[in-house]
């Protein structure tokens, strides 16, 4: 039994999601919006005491703002490109498209309904809720905020939403869900979102789950073999002259016996290169937060500062074997009912550390067709044919992209 289309309920909110989205966005690049947006990070970097892009940074890096409460245990949901829309805002190529972000909103929000705390995305958490406020996807914001010559750039932009993913899968547990159907080798997906997942020991590749299946189109050998969430998690199908390429189309060619001692080198290469990228990331954060905190090897004391410790020590020695004997002289004065307590009343547990040790369930990942249901159209006067019915949108074409977070 194949699987099923996006359902439409999905499709709805997803669309509508992203028009809401559209309007907020064209309301930021107006002369008034985006001077409300550098105003207020001007007041909110002031606040901290940074300057306006030391403050947007620090934001992303930030686990605080996309962690999840303490009493819930959400599914995790990742996107990258989309599909293909008419009833979709249009892109900067004048396409009517929907990013599979609002698809994933969408399928998180319905599962929230149904299980309050089960799902979630990253702009819905905090701290992707304040970036995605400031809308730095916008050029005339980002002309607003001083433009290149102070370092607001596009790839700036792109460097700031790669980072808060890389945090916010960090900071993931459990099984994720990933809206797309691979990961395109230019896409913060590929880059660093799966490298932290496979390396975040409370996820780990098992637990990643692409929300689409593999692409139709590709021959079924590769689909079964290639396909799998495992698979994709870890190799790329757009880029040849990159490491870890598999040509799908020509994949079902090799003898089956080479193809799979090829696809288990690579699974170990890839295996290899996200440890011990992890390896180098958890080593800088030492050192950074060692040179924060500003610690040093602490120099070997003068000879007075010794002595004085000495005898500071020897002092409280002897204050400390006073107290104790004036304690057992207390003791031995009181009667032997009143010497130890009892029926003492121990603390209970509360409801906020009951809650710790049974968090909410995670939500099921789904598992769609890239596509929508073909809805009905009327047949036009005269007609003598069936009633025609409009085809699923194409598969994206991956040059043709929006340049949000998700590419």
């Amino acid at each position: 039994m194949s699987t099923q289309p996006i359902p439409q309920d999905i499709e709805i909110l997803a669309v509508r999601l992203a028009n809401d989205e559209a309007k907020r966005a064209a309301v930021a690049r107006s002369v008034k919006g985006r001077r409300e947006i550098v105003q207020r990070l001007r007041t909110e970097a002031a606040a901290q005491g940074l300057p306006v892009k030391e403050y947007i940074e620090a934001l992303t890096k930030d686990p605080k703002g996309v962690t999840p409460p303490h009493d819930t245990a959400p599914t995790s949901a990742f996107w990258s490109y989309g599909i293909e829309h008419p009833d979709a805002p249009t892109n900067r190529w004048n396409q009517n498209f929907l990013d599979n972000r609002y698809i994933a909103e969408a399928w998180a929000a319905l599962q929230n309904d149904r299980q309050e705390g089960s799902a979630r995305t990253l702009e819905t958490t905090e701290g992707g809720r304040r970036l995605n406020a400031m809308h730095l996807w916008e050029p005339e914001v980002l002309t607003a905020l001083g433009g290149a010559d102070k370092g607001f750039t596009e790839d700036w932009t792109r460097e700031c939403w790669a980072t808060i993913s890389e945090t916010y899968a960090t900071e993931a547990k459990g099984p994720v869900a990933i809206f797309a159907q691979y990961a395109d080798t230019r896409s913060i997906l590929y880059k660093r979102e799966l490298p932290t997942l496979q390396t975040n020991t409370d996820v780990g590749l098992d637990n990643i789950h692409f929300a689409y299946e593999a692409p139709q189109t590709w021959p079924k050998e590769t689909r079964t073999e290639v396909g799998t969430d495992s698979a994709r998690a870890q190799l790329q199908f757009n880029d040849p002259t990159l490491a870890h390429y598999v040509d799908p189309e020509t994949y079902p060619n090799q003898d089956p016996t080479a193809r799979k001692a090829v696809l288990d080198s690579e699974f170990a290469s890839v295996t290899a290169e996200r440890n011990e990228r992890a390896a180098g990331k958890k080593a800088e954060q030492s050192a950074a937060k060692t040179a924060e905190a500003g610690l040093t090897e602490p120099a070997e004391p003068a000879k007075e500062t010794k002595e004085t410790e000495q005898t500071e020590k020897a002092e409280k020695a002897e204050q400390t074997a006073q107290t104790a004997q004036t304690a057992q002289t207390a003791n031995e004065a009181k009667p032997i009912n009143e010497a130890k307590p009892t029926n003492e009343a121990k603390p209970q547990p509360t409801v906020e550390a009951k809650e710790q040790g049974n968090p909410k369930p995670s939500a099921a990942v789904p598992l769609w067709q890239l596509g929508f249901t073909p809805k009905p159209v009327a047949v036009e006067a005269g007609s003598s044919g069936p009633a025609a019915a409009s085809t699923a949108p194409p598969a994206p074409d991956l040059q043709k992209q929006s340049t949000g977070p998700g590419l």
